[in-house]
């Protein structure tokens, strides 16, 4: 079951208003249950993170924010 901070996350992700550092505790949970994928970039450094299929889905259920997920 997901906390609220990472049900919170979730949706941030989803609208993707802000970035999100790879290493906070919701994003790795998120990642855990397969919910957020973080790929890193070699050329520099850089991380980025994006809902997977699960996630789109499971915020798409939660509800509101945008209609495209």
């Amino acid at each position: 079951m997901l906390t609220h901070h990472e049900l919170a996350t979730l949706l941030r992700l989803r609208d993707a208003e802000r970035r999100l550092e790879e290493l906070d505790p919701e994003v790795l949970a998120l990642s855990r249950y397969e919910l957020v994928e973080i790929s890193r970039r070699d050329d520099d450094d850089m991380s980025t993170l994006k809902l997977t299929g699960l996630g789109r889905e499971l915020a798409r259920r939660l509800g509101g924010g945008s209609g495209d997920v």
